[in-house]
């Protein structure tokens, strides 16, 4: 059985003629798009398509392609930008792309650690064969949502020390209503409440403190005693 596309990830590179009305309306929840690239490039058709998502009532996101260097400075430069367009608030999905095999293991973990700390939200990591390779006999259990990359028609496999997919992109020439054909198409594996729920990455708030009640007790007290015995009521809550 074919895989169902449930969210799209495009760039300035991809076509949508008018809207994505079209896209919603064939079950897709959401849209993640290209922001940032390196330390310098910045996608300008994104401020244009968060307004679409917007309209479509789709979930957003943004991501970062990293490249080698100074991956602190790119993750400053990633929301930064976002922020600045108007591209990111406490809903969007913040993912670091993590193609260039240039790029060893613990940079991304740096640039990860850099977003959250700015954030404080949990980021996603797109990958496929490269980090699998990365990970490959290191005993190392990565804490952060992966987005898979893997184009199969059957059970793609999972880098060592990943349990399950946060998402899989199982085709880059897909097709959907709203958008110019080839599409990358991504599918999950739970219901649409529990993954959008998930969605921003951020932690659950705490639940607000018990409040606590002053108790205020009134006594009337007659008491006698002989001169010079002091009567005390001793109350225990």
């Amino acid at each position: 059985m074919s895989p169902t596309p449930k969210v799209i990830d495009i760039s300035h590179h991809n076509v949508i003629p008018s809207d994505l009305m079209a896209t919603a309306a064939a079950g897709i929840v959401g849209v993640i798009h290209k922001l940032t690239e390196g330390a310098t490039y910045v996608d300008n058709k994104v401020q244009a398509r968060r307004y679409l998502a917007d309209d479509a009532g789709l979930a957003w996101g943004v991501y970062h392609f990293l490249r080698p260097g100074n991956v602190k400075q790119q993750a400053k430069f990633f929301l930064d930008t976002g922020y600045a367009l108007g591209v990111i608030d406490d809903h969007t999905a913040l993912v670091a792309d993590h193609e260039d095999e240039k790029v060893p293991a613990q940079d991304l973990k740096t640039f990860l650690d850099e977003v959250e700390s700015i954030t404080g939200r949990s980021p996603i990591v797109y990958s496929g064969h490269v980090l699998k390779d990365q990970l490959a006999g290191k005993g190392y259990r990565p804490k952060r949502r992966l987005w898979l990359c893997q184009y199969t028609s059957g059970t793609p496999s999972l880098p060592e020390g990943v349990d399950k997919y946060w998402l899989w992109q199982y085709t880059d020439k897909g097709s959907i209503p709203g958008v110019n054909s080839p599409v990358d198409l991504n599918t999950y594996d739970v219901s649409d409440a529990e993954f959008l729920a998930g969605w921003a990455g951020a932690e659950a708030p705490p639940p607000p403190p018990t409040p606590t009640k002053e108790v205020v007790v009134y006594l009337n007290v007659e008491a006698t005693a002989p001169p010079g015995i002091t009567v005390r009521v001793v109350v225990n809550q």
